[in-house]
């Protein structure tokens, strides 16, 4: 009998696309993949370990799969956990989670297959008993160096869009920042390897291609010594299926004329920049060991919307940091006041042992920190709802992603469900409906969705559609498609 593995993915789309490579080991190993982890004989988990509440969240999910397992104890499943928490607390993990019948850290999560087959010859003790051998000795000093060019194929979702990881690692060093620790230094693929990739997934019908790395601007730099970030926004043309390209995480240093110019050049890169600017005031940003302040900051988001025609701009923003006092916190919610960016993940400090800042005094307190996150948070609602709301009425092609039975308000916890005039049961993907779509400047999971109404005649997942804006509720938006479904 075919074993079945469920992968369980948290965290970012960097481990999302570590996920779909473990899995396509998996398959090539004569293991099936399911996502029901509970006819599944090997649940294996891909956790984060970025920031505590990432922390807390990989933890809860293993130990609620480990309670899962005990109740099906005819099933003899297997629960395996891989991923940036094993990577950093891989003795912990041992000590602490008996239910765990494998760790796997970094530098083994592709080799998964083989390891349950050495497992299940008895070649890897049930548990790792003995303190002075609980973490390995690859463990003990740097993160490993990944061989890009032996990563397994990867097993895509059924989305319409993928994400197309160009490093990984880095070196920048933000004095809150545990990735170095977790991921080692950067590295970038080789630019052939990307242009390969970014065809394999054109010919299996992505629609939308997300370039990520911890610090995308940064490519190549360690391999070619330069960064070669636009000689690779360059190259990527030409495709089949293919319309959407779209950069995340590009940090403020590494934009430049050359990029943009190269942004220009590329009919299919969308304009949207995700910059992390992190704080304004330099004060905290020094202590962050990052560059600039908040003038030169706006200096540039002004230039960004010279340059690039209808740009849309999501950052990421700390509150908290150590030695925050209230008149940093003003100016950074100022400088939010005056960026009006379209998006903002706004972010509580988290203190990371191991890291610089985790030593340094005049910590925030909790209660402090809280109400910060609420007040920044309240402020770049006002400011996503007032350019949401100039988005109503208008026109835009969107990606459709999947058909639903409802949309779910994400505006707090009562999951408030829009219901449909459709009777839904038992149909497939496609055709009339509720379907889930993005325009362009709606980045995957993180900036909302679009609904539409589908129509008699075959509407499916992977079509770009025009459709209108009509309504907007806070969090996703309403539309009604115009014409017949695109490409």
């Amino acid at each position: 009998m075919v074993k079945k593995a469920a992968v369980i993915t948290l965290g970012c789309a960097k481990n999302s696309v570590d996920s779909e490579h473990i899995k396509g080991s998996l398959v090539t190993s004569g293991i099936s993949v399911t996502e029901d982890f509970q006819e599944a004989d090997y649940v294996i988990v891909n956790t984060c370990g970025f920031i505590e509440a990432a922390k807390q969240e990989s933890i809860d999910v293993i130990l609620d799969l480990a309670k899962s397992k005990a109740c099906l104890p005819h099933l003899q499943q297997k629960l395996i956990v891989t991923g940036c928490l094993a990577q950093r607390y891989y003795n912990e993990l041992a000590k602490e989670i008996p239910e765990i019948d494998l760790l796997v850290d970094l530098s083994k999560e592709f080799e998964i297959p083989k390891l349950i087959l050495e497992k299940e010859k008895g070649a890897v003790p049930d548990r790792l008993t003995d303190e002075k051998d609980a973490v390995p000795e690859r463990l003990k000093d740097w993160p490993p160096l990944r061989d890009f060019s032996k990563l397994p194929k990867r097993l895509l979702s059924d989305q319409p869009y993928a994400y197309l990881q160009i490093a990984d690692g880095c070196n920048n060093r933000c004095s809150y920042c545990a990735i170095p620790l977790i991921r080692g230094k950067y590295r970038s693929k080789p630019i052939e390897q990307i242009i390969d990739e970014a065809k394999w997934l054109d010919e299996r019908g992505i629609k939308e291609v997300n370039i990520i790395a911890q610090d995308t601007g940064n490519y190549g730099y360690d391999i070619y010594g330069r960064r070669c970030l636009p000689d690779l926004i360059n190259s990527l043309k030409g495709f089949k299926n293919i319309k959407w390209l779209r950069l995340l995480y590009l940090q403020p240093y590494s934009i430049n004329d050359d990029l943009i110019e190269s942004i220009s050049k590329n009919d299919i890169l969308l304009p949207y920049i995700d910059v992390p600017f992190q704080h304004a005031s330099p004060k905290i940003l020094h202590a962050m060991n990052r560059h600039g302040a908040g003038s030169d900051y706006l200096a540039q988001i002004a230039w960004l919307r010279r340059a690039v025609p209808n740009v849309v701009l999501r950052t990421s923003l700390i509150v908290g940091f150590p030695g925050e006092t209230d008149d940093d916190f003003k100016e950074l919610s100022n400088f939010v006041e005056s960026a009006q960016f379209d998006y903002a993940g706004i972010f509580e400090y988290s203190r990371e042992e191991g890291t610089q800042a985790s030593t340094l005094p005049d910590m925030v307190p909790r209660d402090v920190i809280k109400e910060r996150y609420h007040q920044l948070t309240a402020l770049q609602d006002l400011i996503s709802q007032k350019r949401s709301e100039n988005r109503i009425g208008k026109a835009y092609d969107v990606l459709i992603e999947k058909r639903v039975e409802t949309a779910i308000d994400k505006r707090d916890s009562s999951k408030i469900e829009r219901q449909v005039d459709v009777k839904v049961e038992n149909q497939a993907n496609t055709g009339s409906g509720l379907f889930e779509a993005r325009a362009w400047w709606q980045a995957p999971e993180v900036d909302g969705y679009i609904y539409v109404q589908g129509y008699e005649g075959g509407l499916k997942p992977g079509q770009i559609v025009k459709a209108q804006i009509d309504e907007f509720d806070g969090c996703d938006f309403y539309g009604r498609l115009l014409g017949g479904p695109g490409k």
